[in-house]
């Protein structure tokens, strides 16, 4: 029974370093300069603020609850076509 205890351990301590090891794939190669990141994140976050100012003045000019949810799903329908499909 000790045997199958030290044995536990034993694997456990040199498995341990495997794990924790860091797997996260590198870039290949140079990456896009900061300026051009700075720039493709600022487009992204503007365009987002355009689309939710649109929803805004959608929900703004709604009379009834239909309106409202007619706002949501052609704003949620947005959303989902421009989110990138899983892989």
């Amino acid at each position: 029974m000790k045997t199958v205890l030290i044995a536990m351990a034993v694997s456990i301590l040199i498995a341990a370093p495997a794990f924790a090891a860091d797997n996260v794939p590198q870039p290949k190669g140079p990456g896009p300069s900061f300026e051009q990141r700075k720039s493709d994140i600022l487009k992204r976050i503007d365009e987002r603020i355009a689309r939710n100012q649109e929803e805004k003045s959608c929900v703004q000019a709604a009379k009834t609850h239909d309106d409202i949810n007619a706002c949501r799903e052609k704003f949620k329908a947005e959303v989902l076509q421009q989110r990138p499909k899983p892989r």
